[in-house]
């Protein structure tokens, strides 16, 4: 925080830590936004794939948690996905009102060209961290988000 700021030393560790964390995520963001864009996929479309990819198919209520969209932003995603048909919508057995979210095989292809480059990008932002730093980031950044929904 800049000189202006007045407040507890706590508050203003934590409002700088918020800052670096928040250009950091914006940074990283950015760089893969980049990537999926370039493969014709918005960042919220590709984490779709994604999602669906590595956990299978989804209600679509799961599926915007999941990604951490709006039920109203999911199912514009989703439609797109639907038009460009790598994915598929069926309504459940169980439940009529609700709707399950599959990836079709044109997705997984897709999906596919897109996931190595898009982990290489993740490899090469990471690289100047030890393993131990990693793993020490992702359980900092568990415990804070963690915390938040306590």
């Amino acid at each position: 925080m800049g000189s202006k700021f007045i407040g507890s030393i706590e508050k203003k560790i934590a409002l700088e830590t918020y800052i670096k964390f928040f250009r950091a995520s914006e940074i990283v963001k950015s760089k893969i936004s980049a990537i999926t864009n370039s493969h014709g996929f918005s960042e919220g479309q590709y984490y779709v794939l994604d999602t669906l990819y590595h956990l299978g198919s989804l209600p679509q209520k799961i599926l915007a948690e999941k990604i951490m969209r709006t039920e109203g932003n999911i199912t514009m995603i989703i439609n797109n996905l639907l038009k460009r048909k790598v994915i598929k919508r069926t309504k459940s057995k169980e439940d009529g009102r609700v709707h399950i979210i599959s990836l079709t095989e044109k997705g997984k292809t897709e999906f596919e060209k897109i996931f190595p480059v898009v982990a290489n990008e993740i490899e090469t932002i990471f690289a100047s961290l030890t393993q131990e730093e990693k793993i020490l980031l992702q359980n900092l950044c568990k415990k804070a988000g963690l915390s938040i929904n306590r």
